[in-house]
């Protein structure tokens, strides 16, 4: 039989009472942060799974923050299409005027002219804006580089002074993309190498390659696509593999042996030799003296074709020139294909948009879904709690009051 003291009883006691003061001071923890877990031992998986849901919601208003963001570039990119739409759309009404021979007087080719000039200063300031973020729309991923450089020159001709007669694009061809989910990138730029080209542009080298043959393994990039030479290959070689790249780029042989590239959408070839390899320097399309894209063509190519700049530059001086033949022909065709370029693009603009306002409603979706789950997990019952308080009082009670009842007797009772 086991000896109990009144020693015994009162160890008991004040256990118990330490046991429930533990109990409440759990509660109160719970009811006064509104948390169920407030230590990892306290429930280890439900501290996996709120660790696990954390995590997910931080990345989820990231990438919540990321899809908006895109959406506002975006809409700012297709403001400038639109923009650039208008003012061809202007210069279209010019050609066709000025092929009509609407413009006989001096007075109205100068005054063509003048109209032409300070809606090109436009198409620049168009081609150089900046997002919110202070980031160059259309400079490929090089946002910090201003795109186009415009050069000016003295003209007589109608009297302009210092005129445009040229614009060289600066940036690159990269996309810079967001990421809207974990490893899903969309782009949010269009490079102005081809948002700003008018026409197909053809490169045409001088160079007779009929004896080329590559001395070693080398790589060549055009518009940053790969193409692998082994060594041996020849012309004829050379200009299958590009035509096998998928590029929208296709090449031929000239009648002197020499190599032609035409683009198979309106844009600006982009041509690079890869590490010490110059497949492309002997062939006589890039500029030994300067190798770095864009404009590194070779002195000797012949190239075609034209950029919106480029092309309203040469719609002015047909006008200013009187030439009705070109304006009326060439020049209305290829303000034509140049708006056709420009619509590609503001539906390509239009259909990331598109995209980014269903990820945009499916994200808000997903954020409202893993805060309830959270909220769950992490969360307490409330009236469950108060409940458990308010039964780990009343058990606090008895405790305190079957103590009384127990421990009353003293030393003067025993002595009675």
């Amino acid at each position: 039989m086991t000896r109990v003291t009144n020693l015994a009883l009162t160890n008991n006691l004040v256990q118990t009472l330490q046991r429930q003061n533990r109990d409440m001071d759990q509660i109160q923890k719970k009811m006064s942060t509104g948390k169920r877990v407030q230590l990892p031992e306290d429930d280890p998986v439900a501290t996996t799974t709120q660790m696990m849901l954390q995590s997910r919601l931080k990345h989820m208003v990231k990438f919540r923050d990321n899809i908006n963001e895109g959406s506002e570039r975006l809409k700012e990119i297709d403001s400038s299409l639109q923009s650039i739409t208008r003012i061809f759309q202007r210069f279209r009404v010019l050609a066709v005027q000025g092929s009509n021979g609407i413009y006989t007087g001096f007075e109205r080719k100068e005054a063509a002219a003048t109209e032409i000039n300070q809606l090109l200063g436009e198409l620049v300031a168009i081609a150089n804006k900046k997002d919110a973020t202070g980031r160059f729309l259309f400079s490929g991923h090089r946002t910090d580089i201003k795109p186009f450089e415009p050069i000016y020159q003295t003209l007589t001709a109608g009297r302009q002074g210092d005129a445009m007669i040229g614009v060289e694009y600066r940036g690159n061809i990269g996309d810079l993309k967001i990421e809207v989910e974990i490893k899903e990138y969309i782009p949010t730029s269009i490079p102005g190498n081809r948002a700003f080209w008018a026409t197909n542009q053809v490169i045409e080298t001088n160079t007779n390659s009929g004896t080329y043959s590559a001395p070693q393994n080398m790589q060549f990039k055009i518009d940053g696509t790969e193409i692998n030479i082994s060594a041996g290959d020849n012309l004829d070689v050379i200009i299958e593999k590009i035509n096998a790249a998928p590029v929208e780029v296709r090449a031929s042989k000239g009648g002197l042996n020499n190599i032609v590239l035409t683009t198979t959408t309106p844009h600006q070839i982009w041509l690079e030799d890869v590490g010490t390899g110059d497949v492309l320097k002997n062939l006589g399309l890039i500029n030994p003296e300067l190798p770095e894209p864009p404009n590194n063509y070779a002195d000797t190519a012949t190239i075609t074709g034209y950029s919106i700049f480029e092309l309203a530059i040469k719609l002015r001086n047909d006008l200013v020139r009187g030439d009705v033949i070109q304006v009326g022909g060439s020049d209305l065709q290829h303000l034509d294909t140049a708006l056709d370029n420009i619509l590609k693009n503001l539906s390509l603009v239009g259909a990331r948009q598109n995209r980014f306002e269903e990820l945009n409603r499916r994200t808000e979706t997903d954020v409202s879904y893993v805060k309830e789950l959270l909220a769950k997990t992490e969360g307490i019952d409330l009236p469950e709690t108060v409940m458990d308080m308010k039964w780990l009082e009343s058990v606090r009670n008895y405790a305190l009051n079957v103590g009384a009842r127990t421990i009353r007797p003293t030393l003067m009772d025993f002595l009675r």
